[in-house]
């Protein structure tokens, strides 16, 4: 009988030696929390600037390209359109005077080129992206597109494939 007795002694101080340092460690949290964003890194191309548009404007580039970089296994598609309202592929002025021709975009200098309001696939890759994206862009302007300002935004995006 005293066996039986000791051999629970001991059980009850190695449950004791377990159980307090469990309740000196117990403590505040902190919170910690953000979302995480898709594994890719995507930079448009620099701004170009066509400075004096005569009536056969030279193909312009960017000076700086914008790049895609990215893990997806299933792949990216990268677009870049004109998505402005109105007098949508044609630069306009600040106060909404369109030029006569439609700016033309493409990811090469001398082929390639559609309207920038049917836009252009930079990117369509099958697996996990390292693209350079290259902008170049060709202005016709007539004799008759009043004298200003132009600008034309293009919109890029980049969509993960499933």
């Amino acid at each position: 009988m005293k066996k039986r007795i000791l051999t629970f002694g001991v059980v009850l101080v190695f449950v004791t030696v377990l159980v307090v340092p469990s309740t000196v460690l117990a403590a505040d949290t902190t919170v910690i929390s953000g979302s995480v964003q898709a594994g890719y890194a995507f930079s448009a191309p620099s701004e170009i600037e066509l400075y004096t548009m005569f009536l056969d404007v030279p193909n312009e580039g960017s000076s700086t390209n914008g790049y895609l970089v990215g893990n997806n296994p299933a792949g990216y598609t990268v677009t870049g359109i004109d998505a402005k309202a109105t007098d949508t592929g044609y630069m306009t002025t600040s106060g909404g005077t369109p030029l006569g021709n439609k700016l033309e975009i493409s990811d090469e200098e001398i082929i390639g080129y559609v309207t920038a309001d049917v836009g252009k696939t930079w990117v369509d890759s099958t697996g996990p992206a390292s693209e350079s994206i290259d902008l170049y862009v060709s202005q016709l302007v007539e004799y008759t597109d009043t004298p200003g300002s132009y600008s034309l935004n293009i919109t890029f995006t980049v969509t993960e494939k499933s």
